[in-house]
């Protein structure tokens, strides 16, 4: 097998599980409606609480309660939990394109040396 090749595989199934992971389903929580941990309402999940329970968290808030819970925050924490200020993601393309840019350029070496 040539190194090209064995480069064009490594890249079609990096491109494959790309496109799989971004079509799957997120996962979603088994209920619809949750207590506020703060005001004991019943509220719809939204995004915000989506996230968090995906992040593995089991107390949720309803959006006033949020919002409360914001602006009793110091300026830079506010920032944090509200989702302003983050300057990156999970890194996952700087990952993928070592992974893909490392062994090309050691083959492209080998090829040319």
């Amino acid at each position: 097998m040539s190194p090209e090749t064995i480069l064009a595989g490594v890249v079609a199934a990096a491109v494959i599980l790309g496109l799989v992971g971004s079509l799957w389903p997120k996962r979603k929580p088994p209920h619809t409606v949750f207590k506020c941990g703060r005001c004991n309402t019943a509220s719809r999940h939204g995004n915000r609480t989506i996230e968090a329970w995906r992040r593995g968290k089991t107390r949720f808030f309803c959006t006033p309660c949020h919002l409360k819970w914001l602006q009793s925050r110091p300026r830079h924490e506010q920032d944090t939990y509200s989702g302003h200020g983050r300057t990156g993601g999970s890194g996952c393309l700087g990952v993928i394109a070592i992974l893909v840019v490392l062994p090309a350029g050691g083959m492209l070496a080998w090829v040319f040396v």
